[in-house]
């Protein structure tokens, strides 16, 4: 099979009790069906300051989708 192309969208992971898309614009907190939440929050930028300290191999380990995909 021969890629053709790619299909991106924003990184989703997964640290601690949030689950988030972190695209261009910076990390947003998803509800349990993925949709985006209508507000961040000060509770979610505290409770994920430690993952936005983390390196970029770091952040890998909780990430669980999204990206560019081949097609």
């Amino acid at each position: 099979m021969t890629v053709q192309g790619f299909v991106c969208g924003p990184r989703i992971y997964k640290f601690g009790k949030w689950t988030f898309e972190f695209g261009y614009c910076g990390p947003w907190p998803l509800k349990k069906d993925g949709e985006l939440r209508k507000k961040m929050g000060r509770k979610f930028l505290n409770d994920i300051s430690e993952f936005l300290d983390l390196d970029d191999e770091e952040k890998k380990r909780y990430r669980i989708g999204g990206g560019c995909i081949p097609i």
